[in-house]
C-alpha cells in the first residue's frame, strides 16, 4: 500500500530473497524481540532501535541479577523484585512448542553460536547451560536428506529447533554469504521442508532497518488506527526529500546513522562538524541519502556509579528490553540490561566501546514466589545415565584439554626438578652431571638448541635464563606457559561443559606471572602451577561422570603421560644418563616416584630397577605400563564408528599393549649398548602417535569436505581436507 517507500525495503542489504518461503504458518513467527530504549528530556522513554535477528544481552541481564542477588541477598529479598525466571520459562515453553517431530523422543534444541571468538560467547555458554540446551557451532551440525543433525561421537542426532546467535547473512553459505564459516550449508532448505525451526528465522534482519522507524507511526495508525504506545525517538529517513530538508534545518539535534548495521560511517554528529566537514557531508549525503537516517539525540537516563576512589559519579545509560512470544501475546522481561558510560560526552553507548552493564529491578507490590527453571519430573520420564551424544568438537577439545594440562604439568615437574637441583647442589655433584641434567631438559622439551647447542657454554654458566624462558615465555611450544595458554583456549570452547570449580582453577592459571630469573621465584611459581594442574586432574577423577566425554579426557591424559615418559627416557639415553646414578635419581624425582623406589631398594640406584618402576610397574600411576593398560581399557569403552564397526584405535591400543607386555626388561638392559632400548621406546612412541591420529580420524574430524559445484562439474576438486583437532606439537 506504499505506506513504506519500496526503496526502503528493496535497497536494504538485509532484504534476502533467498529466505522467501521459510515462514511457517504459526501465530508468532517473530518469537524473540529486543528494543533499545532511552529517556527523553521530559522523562518519558522512546525506542532507539530494534534487534530481531539474534537479540543479545538477555543472558547478561540474568547473570547480573544472579550476582546482585548474592551480593545483596537481604536487599534483593526485601525489595520484592520481579523474577526473571518467568521470562526464560516462557522462552523455553515457546521453543518446545515449535517442535514438529512425530516420534516420542524429546526434541533436541541447540543454541547456535559463532564460537568463543565472538564477544558475546560468554552469554551463549551461560544461556545454553541455564536453559539446558546444547551449545553448538556450525561445525557441530550437518544437513542430510533435508534434515539437520548434530554430529556426535556416537553418531548423528536429528536437531528439531535452533536458537541462533548468528546473523542472517552468515546462516547458510550455500545460499547466502558463500564464504561464511559460521553457518550451516543447506539449513534454508531444511527450513523450507519444515524439518527444523530456527528462532528467529533468517530474513527478519530487514526489520532492523533503521529507515523503517521513520514510518512506524504511520504504519501503526494505518493498520491499527492508533498511535504507538511506546513511541520511537524522532527518526528522519534522508532518502525522502522532505525529511532530508527537515534534517538540515535543525541538524544539531540529530545523529546520522546508516540504515543497516555494519555500514560505514557508523555515526555522524552534525553538531560537531566544522565548516569544511559540513560542506563535505552535504555533498556526501546528497549522493547517498537513501542509505542514512537521522535520529534525535536522547540524553538517556542518569545513573549513579561508584568510581575507583569510592566517590559517586553520574553516568549516562540506555536500556535494552526483551520480549518473547507466549500464549496469548508477547511477554516482556520484568527487567532488562542497562548499559552505561561514565563519560557524559559519549553519546553512543555500546558494549563494543567499553560500556558497563547494570541490572534493572522492577518492583512488585507483593512478595514474589520462588520460581526455578529446574523442571519437576513427570511420571513418564525414564531415568537414564547418559545425556546423549557428545558433539565431535566437544570430544576433541576435552581430549586436548587433558593433553595440554598433562603436558604442562609434566614440563613443570621437569623444570622444577632442574631448578631444585641448581638451588641445592652438593659439592659431590660434578659440573658435567649438572650439564647432563640441563641437556635432559632441552631434549625432552625439544626446545633446541638450548643447553644442547654447540655454543651453550654461556647458558650452562647461567641456566636460569633458559629455564625462565621455558617457564614464562608463551612462545616456546615445549614450555610451560605455552601449554597453559593452550589449555585455557581449549577450556574456553568447553565453558558449558566444565564445572564451576574447574573453571575457577583454570582462571587462576590465566594470571600471567611476573618474569623473573630468580631460582627461588621460579621454584615457587612451578610449585603453584603443579598444584593447580593437579587440582584439575583431581576434579576430573573425582567429580566427572564416567560417560563418553570422560573417556576421551582420560585417554588424553594417559596418552600424554605415556608419551612424556618415553620422551624423557629417550632424552636420558641421548645424554648417557640411563646408567648414571645422578640422572637416574632425577628421573625418579621428575616422575614423583622416588619415595616408593627408596622404600623398595633403599639407596641403591641401578638401571634395571629404575627402568622397571618407570616402564613396567603397573602399580605406579606414572609408569608407561600403567598408561598402556588404561589406554587399552578406555578404547574398549569408546562408541562404535558411524558404520557400526569398532574403532581402529582399539586394535592399535591392543597392539601397543601387546608390544609392551611381550618385552622383557632384561632384554632391554642387556641391549642398551646396541640401542635396543632406544629403538623400543621409539616404536612405542610412534604407535601412540598412530593411536591419536586414529582417534582424530574416527571421532574428531568434524569439518566436512566441501567443493564448489561449478568446479566439481568441470572435474576440478578444490575441496578442503578435513582439519585436525586442536593439534599439539608437530
Amino acid at each position: 500500500d506504499r505506506v513504506i517507500p519500496p526503496a526502503v525495503l528493496y535497497r536494504s542489504r538485509d532484504y534476502l530473497r533467498q529466505c522467501h518461503g521459510l515462514f511457517q504458518e504459526r501465530q508468532y513467527e517473530l518469537l524473540l524481540l529486543s528494543c533499545d530504549i532511552a529517556r527523553r528530556r521530559d522523562g518519558n522513554f522512546a525506542v532507539l532501535g530494534d534487534r530481531a535477528q539474534a537479540p543479545s544481552g538477555a543472558g547478561y541481564a540474568l547473570e547480573n541479577r544472579i550476582v546482585l542477588s548474592r551480593v545483596f541477598p537481604s536487599l534483593y529479598r526485601d525489595s520484592q523484585v520481579h523474577r526473571l525466571a518467568l521470562f526464560f520459562r516462557s522462552l523455553r515453553r515457546s521453543l518446545a512448542a515449535l517442535s514438529r517431530q512425530r516420534d516420542n523422543r524429546e526434541p533436541l534444541i541447540v543454541l547456535l553460536t559463532p564460537g568463543p571468538e565472538n564477544e558475546t560467547y560468554f552469554e551463549h555458554a551461560f544461556l545454553a547451560g541455564y536453559l539446558g540446551y546444547t551449545l553448538a557451532q556450525s561445525t557441530d551440525l550437518t544437513v542430510r536428506n533435508r534434515r539437520l543433525y548434530l554430529k556426535t561421537v556416537e553418531g548423528h542426532q536429528q536437531v528439531d529447533i535452533v536458537l541462533r546467535r548468528v546473523d542472517d547473512i552468515f546462516m547458510d553459505p550455500l545460499e547466502l554469504k558463500g564464504d561464511s564459516l559460521l553457518g550451516i550449508p543447506g539449513i534454508l532448505e531444511v527450513m523450507r521442508a519444515g524439518n527444523v525451526a530456527v528462532v528467529n528465522p533468517p530474513g527478519v534482519a530487514v526489520l532492523e532497518n533503521r529507515a523503517l522507524m521513520a514510518f512506524f507511526p504511520q504504519l501503526c495508525r494505518y493498520y491499527l488506527g492508533e498511535d504507538l504506545i511506546l513511541p520511537n525517538c524522532e527518526t528522519l529517513y534522508l532518502g525522502e526529500p522532505k525529511q532530508l530538508e527537515q534534517f538540515w534545518d535543525c541538524r544539531e539535534r540529530f545523529v546520522v546513522k546508516p540504515v543497516a548495521r555494519g555500514m560505514e560511517p557508523r555515526h555522524l554528529f552534525p553538531a560537531r562538524w566544522g565548516e569544511d566537514e559540513e560542506i563535505y557531508y552535504r555533498q556526501f549525503l546528497a549522493e547517498h541519502a537513501e542509505d542514512f537516517v537521522a535520529q534525535e539525540i536522547l540524553p538517556g537516563s542518569s545513573v549513579p556509579v561508584l568510581k575507583d576512589d569510592c566517590s559517586i559519579a553520574s553516568a549516562r545509560a540506555i536500556v535494552r528490553t526483551y520480549l518473547v512470544a507466549a500464549e496469548g501475546g508477547y511477554q516482556v522481561m520484568p527487567g532488562g540490561l542497562a548499559r552505561m558510560a561514565e563519560d557524559p560526552n559519549q553519546l553512543i553507548i555500546t558494549n563494543q566501546t567499553g560500556a558497563a552493564s547494570m541490572d534493572i529491578w522492577v518492583l512488585a507490590s507483593e512478595p514474589q514466589r520462588e520460581i526455578s527453571l529446574l523442571p519437576t519430573m513427570p511420571p513418564s520420564t525414564i531415568a537414564r545415565r547418559s545425556r546423549g551424544g557428545v558433539p565431535s568438537r566437544i570430544a576433541d577439545n576435552i581430549f586436548w584439554m587433558a593433553r595440554y594440562a598433562e603436558r604442562a604439568e609434566n614440563t613443570a615437574r621437569l623444570l622444577r626438578n632442574a631448578v631444585s637441583c641448581l638451588m641445592h647442589t652438593e659439592e659431590l655433584v660434578a659440573p658435567t652431571q649438572i650439564a647432563a641434567l640441563l641437556q635432559l631438559v632441552t631434549h625432552t622439551t625439544a626446545e633446541y638448541p638450548g643447553f644442547a647447542g654447540d655454543d651453550s657454554a654461556d647458558l650452562l654458566q647461567h641456566p636460569e635464563i633458559e629455564l625462565a624462558r621455558l617457564v614464562y615465555d608463551p612462545q616456546p611450544s615445549g614450555g610451560v606457559r605455552f601449554n597453559i595458554q593452550s589449555l585455557i583456549r581449549t577450556a574456553q570452547n568447553l565453558r558449558d561443559n566444565l564445572s564451576d570449580d574447574m573453571r575457577r582453577i583454570i582462571a587462576l592459571l590465566e594470571n600471567n606471572p611476573e618474569f623473573s630469573h630468580s631460582l627461588s621465584q621460579l621454584h615457587d611459581h612451578l610449585l603453584d602451577t603443579i598444584v593447580y594442574l593437579s587440582a584439575i586432574a583431581g576434579l576430573s577423577q573425582e567429580s566427572m561422570s564416567r560417560e563418553t566425554g570422560w573417556h576421551f579426557l582420560e585417554l588424553g591424559r594417559r596418552v600424554e603421560r605415556a608419551s612424556f615418559t618415553l620422551r624423557l627416557l629417550r632424552a636420558a639415553e641421548l645424554t648417557g644418563g640411563v646408567s648414571d646414578s645422578f640422572l637416574l635419581e632425577n628421573l625418579l624425582r621428575i616422575n614423583d616416584i622416588r619415595i616408593t623406589y627408596r622404600r623398595r631398594y633403599r639407596h641403591r640406584i641401578d638401571t634395571g630397577p629404575v627402568l622397571d618402576i618407570l616402564l613396567f610397574d603397573e602399580s605406579n600411576p606414572r609408569s608407561v605400563g600403567f598408561q598402556l593398560c588404561r589406554i587399552r581399557e578406555l578404547t574398549e569403552l569408546l562408541p562404535a564408528t558411524a558404520s557400526g564397526a569398532r574403532p581402529p584405535a582399539e586394535k592399535i591400543a591392543l597392539r601397543l599393549y601387546t608390544d609392551y607386555k611381550v618385552t622383557e626388561l632384561s632384554e632391554l638392559v642387556a641391549g642398551m649398548s646396541s640401542g635396543v632400548l632406544g629403538q623400543w621406546l621409539q616404536k612405542l612412541d610412534e604407535t601412540i602417535i598412530a593411536l591419536t591420529n586414529s582417534l582424530t580420524e574416527s571421532y574428531f574430524t568434524y569439518l566436512e569436505e566441501q567443493s564448489r559445484i561449478d568446479e566439481a562439474i568441470s572435474g576440478e576438486n578444490t575441496g578442503t581436507n578435513p582439519l585436525p583437532g586442536n593439534g599439539g606439537y608437530g
